[in-house]
């Protein structure tokens, strides 16, 4: 009798013990035959990359680390390398979108595509390692999973009741996709059930698109792909870009749209704050006020758009003496809170003698390789000298009406006179509680934008204070 009751319980220890050992294999990505056999060629590494002087160096230093991990590699066992600026010089390549058919067309012998901006920095082997966990046979979705706290205008508000259900990448640290989940993505596209027109943040929109109102598949969260050199699969080097002693503090001029219903509510705010950091300013405004002072550009105050106020300002920027001697041009809205400071800084690794605007770029129209690229108004709008002289001297560049919106029709007059629009992540349209917190950690920002449900002093004084140089005599 205790014999079999020893038995019975032996028996009902090793049910227990085979449930979780199947639960545990269920819950871990799952390998297949091949994985193992795994190697670096089977990896196609897609760099978005930047056609200017600054973002070229950035690209060749990040190629000449990742070859350096592959010296004792043959020539037949590397991996494909390829910068978009070189391999898919189209409008809207950063948004992956126009890219997935050749994807397809090219790499379909391929295992994994690896995606990421030209700052990180990648341990080869390490991902290799990493990889050999998951199924390239299944469509696979891989990267540093972030959420939103609460619902953004960024993301379109998406998951209001929830939005920490949904994970989308960290751009910043890269992700991966599975050649079956490249195939059908590009097999799907364009879809019905998805807006198309404005780009605005590429890592959500992109995760959306492959999740597929819950039809697709879920970005899977891969420990690795962290920011710490010594443990991880990928990692950032630098938060700031360092290019030396900053401009001069003489070499900016600042540019602000305000309008008179706000000289008395948000005026005494920058005023206290960011715009003691600039050394030449000027306020423009609908009417003249002496006190602040404003200056009126002759063009009244619209709700919506104002390109009409901005193409004036251009207009003064390049006929002012006092204005048009300076190399770089800043226009900013009046609810904008910056860092002029840290401005200067990155703008020692631009040359202003080459036609640049500089900002956050949002597309309208570019996820299918036409459209245009724009620098949205927000969050700053940086033009060298030779930018305003070309878009203020060309028949190219108009305002179709003065309220038309200013960042979209000057992306207009961009790409007609080929300007880049250089996309830097430091500049952001939104509040900061508005992004996620992981990824502000990863930088030191530039910008923030808007003064709803926020205090925008705290906002100045917890972001931007610690770095800034001021000029009183403003």
């Amino acid at each position: 009798m205790i014999l079999l009751q020893l038995m019975s319980v032996l028996t009902s220890l090793l049910i227990l013990l085979s449930s979780l050992w199947q639960a545990e294999v269920l819950a871990q990505p799952q390998t297949s035959n091949g994985t193992e056999n795994l190697a670096l060629k089977d990896i196609v590494f897609v760099i978005l990359t930047q056609d200017t002087t600054f973002h070229l160096e950035r690209a060749k230093q990040f190629k000449k680390d990742f070859y350096n991990q592959l010296k004792g590699v043959s020539k037949d066992e590397k991996p494909k390398l390829f910068f978009t600026h070189k391999k898919w010089p189209i409008t809207g390549a950063w948004t992956i979108f126009p890219l997935l058919s050749d994807f397809v067309e090219n790499f379909s012998n391929n295992s994994w595509v690896f995606i990421s901006e030209e700052e990180v920095r990648l341990d080869l082997f390490k991902l290799l390692d990493v990889l050999k966990r998951y199924d390239s046979s299944k469509p696979l979705f891989l990267g540093n999973a972030l959420q939103d706290e609460s619902p953004v205008i960024i993301h379109h508000f998406a998951f209001a009741e929830n939005p920490s259900q949904f994970s989308y990448p960290n751009m910043a640290l890269g992700f991966l996709m599975s050649m079956p989940l490249v195939k059908s993505l590009h097999y799907r596209w364009p879809p019905s059930n998805m807006r198309t027109d404005f780009s605005i943040d590429l890592k959500h929109e992109l995760a959306m698109y492959i999740w597929d109102d819950g039809n697709g598949v879920a970005l899977t969260d891969v420990p690795e792909f962290c920011n710490r050199k010594q443990d991880c699969v990928t990692y950032l080097p630098l938060k700031f870009p360092q290019c030396g002693a900053p401009i001069s503090s003489n070499d900016l001029f600042v540019a602000v749209k305000t309008c008179q219903k706000f000289h008395n509510e948000r005026v005494p705010i920058i005023k206290s704050t960011w715009l003691r950091e600039a050394k030449h300013a000027e306020l423009y405004s609908d009417v003249e006020d002496l006190s602040i002072p404003t200056i009126s550009l002759g063009v009244r105050n619209t709700e919506r758009g104002h390109c009409k106020k901005t193409y004036n300002i251009l207009i003064r920027a390049l006929r002012e003496p006092s204005i048009s001697s300076k190399p770089w041009l800043l226009i900013v809205d009046d609810d904008t809170i910056i860092s002029i400071t840290r401005l200067r800084k990155m703008l020692a690794c631009y040359n202003p003698a080459e036609a640049l605007a500089i900002g956050e770029r949002y597309g309208y129209g570019v996820t299918t390789g036409s459209g245009y690229n724009y620098i949205t108004g927000g969050g700053g709008m940086v033009f060298s000298r030779a930018a305003v002289q070309s878009m203020v001297s060309s028949n190219l560049c108009s305002c179709p009406r003065d309220d038309s919106p200013d960042d979209m029709i000057l992306g207009i007059c961009l790409q007609n006179l080929n300007i880049p629009v250089i996309h830097s992540s430091l500049f952001h349209q939104a509040r900061p509680n508005d992004y996620n917190k992981e990824l502000l950690d990863l930088q030191d920002p530039i910008s923030f934008h808007k003064h709803w449900m926020i205090d925008p002093k705290k906002v100045y004084e917890e972001w931007f204070l610690s770095a800034a140089q001021f000029h009183d005599e403003l």
